[in-house]
């Protein structure tokens, strides 16, 4: 195995326990992704050493979970989690064990972990340490729990989502006894915080492999079982047929399969998200939803279920526009309508995905949909996107002052809207943005009691 550059930067913390000694060893993902040839993204240091006697070693250290046997230690190159070899009794609520013990026998503690492949440990000198196969389980593509995968699922119920980003990222069977476990005790997910569940969903649409998660996540029926309800939408793919298996069967738009195979290709997890509910024939509100309950910060939320609206309102008229049903003109004016509504950025989002994901345009219950000419007219709202020279009203020339200044008029809502009609006047090339051509517009305009511009 060829070692990397952060394990070689770690390995002092494990000389200086060893030379204390203490055992000590790279523990979890750390190894199974160098076993891998994967890139690490963290070190994670397991030793026989007590809490206390770490702190005495290490000087610089922050007790960051003192009661479970980890202290964050910090050395020159780098912060490492270093944790006292442990068993763990019976589990809290399926989340939280109500007791930890510390040990001295490192596969005591690789036996509460979770499945095989993170249940490897790797001493300073490159032995591996693997007595349940985890190796063996990565070369024959298999995931498998440590022990009895009932008892695992029961001790932590967040361990069912994470086999399903397991099985995805790293292209892994669920092996057939651990797969049968998540399914009888899929309804304990009710127990996890959404937090949890949403980091989790998160990483999954941000990894390698997208479409394999949802597809998983569908065929587990995990979906129906979290704490808050989710979009009937997306419920739909974890719908039961007749044999008890959930499936991504009951397709509710178009190629629904084929389109979220697309989804690697897009780079900001964002996108793909917006993508997975397009596909899914989710609306702003079903996307708010959904987001919320994955814990989303408001800006992702908002983010989200704006480029999702804009996919509402665009669909409609690209299909109308390829029927021949509306004029080129007429498009971009609601193009142009709706980058205004939701704001550049939002719009680009909608943009890209649909460009990636051309099968996210085709109409609901497969009606015909001609790919090879909804191409150009992506290829038109790209440009006329482009070519917008602002997009919100802190961009006008001229403000609120200016407005109630030149009418003379009581400030009200009523400039707020008539601000807002100037923006979207030019958006739509009627004036160009500069403070003499603005006011000149607007003395132009007769003004319906002071709150509103003649539509032009």
């Amino acid at each position: 195995m060829r070692w990397n550059k952060a394990l070689q930067d770690a390995l002092p913390v494990l000389r200086l326990l060893n030379e204390q000694g203490h055992e000590a060893v790279f523990v979890g993902g750390c190894v199974r992704d160098t076993v891998m040839g994967r890139e690490l993204k963290d070190v994670d240091i397991a030793t026989s050493a007590e809490p206390q006697q770490v702190m005495a070693i290490f000087p610089r250290h922050v007790p960051t979970g003192l009661k479970h046997g980890t202290i964050t230690v910090m050395t020159d190159q780098s912060v490492y989690e270093v944790t006292t070899f442990r068993k763990e009794s019976a589990y809290e609520q399926f989340r939280r064990p109500s007791e930890v013990q510390f040990v001295t026998d490192l596969e005591a503690d690789l036996l509460r972990r979770d499945f095989t492949i993170n249940a490897m440990a790797m001493r300073a000198d490159g032995t591996l340490v693997d007595p349940f196969g985890g190796k063996d389980d990565l070369r024959q593509g298999v995931l498998r729990c440590v022990g009895e995968a009932d008892a695992r699922f029961q001790e932590d119920a967040l361990r069912m989502v994470r086999a399903i980003r397991f099985a995805a990222e790293f292209q892994l069977q669920i092996e057939l006894q651990t797969w049968q476990a998540l399914k009888r005790h899929r309804m304990l997910l009710k127990h996890v915080a959404m937090e949890r569940v949403g980091a989790e969903a998160d990483k999954m649409m941000s990894g390698s492999h997208p479409e394999r998660a949802a597809a998983l996540f569908a065929a587990s029926g995990l979906l129906g079982h979290t704490k808050v309800l989710l979009p009937q939408a997306l419920l739909q793919l974890g719908a039961e047929d007749g044999s008890g298996e959930g499936a991504l069967l009951s397709k509710p738009r178009g190629e629904l399969v084929m389109a979220l195979d697309e989804l690697v290709q897009l780079k900001d997890a964002d996108t793909r998200w917006t993508s997975l509910c397009l596909a899914v024939g989710m609306n702003p509100d079903d996307a708010w939803q959904l987001a919320d309950a994955l814990k989303f910060s408001n800006v992702r939320k908002s983010a989200i279920a704006a480029a999702v609206r804009i996919g509402n309102l665009m669909e409609p008229a690209i299909h109308r526009y390829l029927k021949q049903e509306c004029s080129e003109e007429e498009l971009r004016h609601e193009w142009l309508d709706a980058i205004i509504q939701e704001g550049r950025k939002d719009a680009g989002r909608w943009l890209t995905a649909v460009r990636t994901i051309p099968l996210l345009l085709a109409p609901p219950n497969d009606q015909p949909f001609d790919l090879v000419k909804a191409a150009p007219v992506a290829d038109k709202l790209e440009q006329w996107l482009a070519a917008i020279p602002i997009t919100a009203i802190r961009e006008l020339a001229i403000g609120g002052k200016d407005v109630v200044r030149l009418l003379q008029k009581p400030e009200g809502p009523w400039v707020g809207q008539l601000l807002q009609q100037l923006l979207r006047a030019v958006v739509h090339r009627q004036v160009d943005n500069d403070r003499d051509s603005l006011l000149a517009f607007l003395k132009e305009r007769p003004i319906d009691n002071g709150s509103e511009m003649e539509k032009t």
